[in-house]
């Protein structure tokens, strides 16, 4: 009888020195991987924050250059009038000769 709890225990004893090494390796194993995915997560968060900054900063680049801003921005900062018909220009012949001679004034 002695022989059968002998030999019971050593087969006890190897079932757990094997089971035991291989359950620490899966608990590590499972701490990593939960640390990866905690980590991917913080960083798919990151991106999406960059994303959304872009995305206003293209919204933003957008209203600034739309056609009705850089109308308005003209007309408060330089004073400059639209005019939606070009079809005759008018200039005075006095004032073309007057900017001739200004201008060869200047670099003469």
């Amino acid at each position: 009888m002695k022989k059968k709890e002998s030999s019971f225990l050593k087969k006890l004893l190897f079932a757990i020195l094997t089971i035991l090494p291989l359950l620490f390796v899966y608990l590590f194993i499972i701490k990593e991987v939960k640390g990866l995915n905690s980590f991917k997560n913080e960083r798919l968060q990151e991106l999406r924050e960059k994303e959304n900054k872009l995305e206003q900063k293209r919204v933003a680049y957008q209203k600034l250059t739309s056609e009705d801003e850089i109308v308005k921005r003209a007309k408060d900062k330089f004073e400059l009038i639209r005019i939606d018909h070009l079809d005759d220009i008018n200039i005075n012949s006095n004032q073309i000769k007057n900017l001739e001679k200004m201008i060869s004034k200047k670099y003469d």
